[in-house]
């Protein structure tokens, strides 16, 4: 009967890990097409599905509906971009009515579920560039993460211990410090 449960527990924890948002799903079996492949080679993707997502750059709104730039990364096992310090490009999301700006804002990180369409030519500030489009079916917009760095900070006055306190150092993590004594910067340690 253990044996039974640590099973289901085990396989309950692995599919939760693994899951994409329900916005974000696809039928089971559906094969993805990657953004590499839509920016190498437009006439082979098209009409694919895809998942996508990253960084909004900038969001358009017109009467056929709105177009959003996103600064494309990859993907995690649960369909949030990765945000790094490369991309491998940019892609444009069309979607079917209004979106607004306010909350789908410059910087926010989402991801697209969708059909990949023709690409569409552009321009990133004076640069020309060819961009792989996605008609949105689904998106997903995630939250802004408020996690504060978090370090273990090893000087004098961190790790003393009261006169009563066994004889062995203990090192606990910190909140790093910041210029005017907030947190967040690493001015002051």
């Amino acid at each position: 009967m253990l044996k039974y449960w640590l099973t289901a527990l085990g396989a309950l924890t692995l599919s939760a890990c693994s899951t994409v948002p329900d916005e974000l799903a696809v039928a089971e079996g559906t094969h993805l097409t990657p953004y590499t492949v839509a920016l190498e080679s437009p006439e082979q993707a098209h009409n694919n599905t895809a998942r996508w997502g990253g960084v909004i750059a900038e969001v358009r709104n017109s009467d056929a509906g709105t177009t959003i730039e996103v600064v494309n990364y990859e993907l995690n096992s649960y369909g949030r971009p990765a945000v790094t310090d490369t991309s491998d490009g940019r892609f444009r999301a069309k979607v079917d009515g209004f979106v607004d700006p306010m909350v789908y804002k410059k910087g926010r990180i989402v991801t697209f579920t969708g059909v990949i369409n023709a690409p569409e030519e552009g321009k990133i500030d004076e640069f020309r560039y060819l961009f792989p489009t996605l008609d949105v079916i689904g998106k997903y917009l995630w939250k802004e993460s408020n996690k504060q760095p978090m370090e273990v900070d090893y000087g004098s006055l961190w790790y003393r211990h009261h006169w009563y306190s066994p004889p062995y150092r203990v090192y606990y993590p910190v909140p790093v410090r910041t210029k005017g004594g907030k947190q967040g910067d690493n001015k002051t340690k």
